[in-house]
């Protein structure tokens, strides 16, 4: 039970400002993760083949996603840099 008031705490505080709880990232990356597969799931049982073509952009949008969320976190640490600055 202790471990469990933990782990939700640290969700909690992750969704604040501050060093405290797990990653940001790491729960957005966790939740597109469930999206994109709570998607193939669907789709695997209804077996309609036709619908490939949003399947993959689901698959697209989730490995645009996942570099966003790196490139951001690259960009908000490091700010911006210009041809000049480098």
């Amino acid at each position: 039970m202790k471990k469990l008031k933990e782990i939700v705490e640290n969700i909690l505080n992750s969704l604040k400002n501050n060093k405290d709880g797990y990653s940001a990232r790491k729960l957005s990356g966790l939740i597109v993760m469930i999206l994109v597969i709570a998607t193939h799931i669907k789709w695997f049982n209804s077996d309609k083949w036709e619908y490939l073509g949003e399947v993959l952009v689901f698959d697209f949008t989730f490995i645009l996603a996942c570099l966003g969320l790196t490139t951001w976190q690259s960009v908000k640490e490091n700010g911006t840099k210009t041809e000049n600055n480098s």
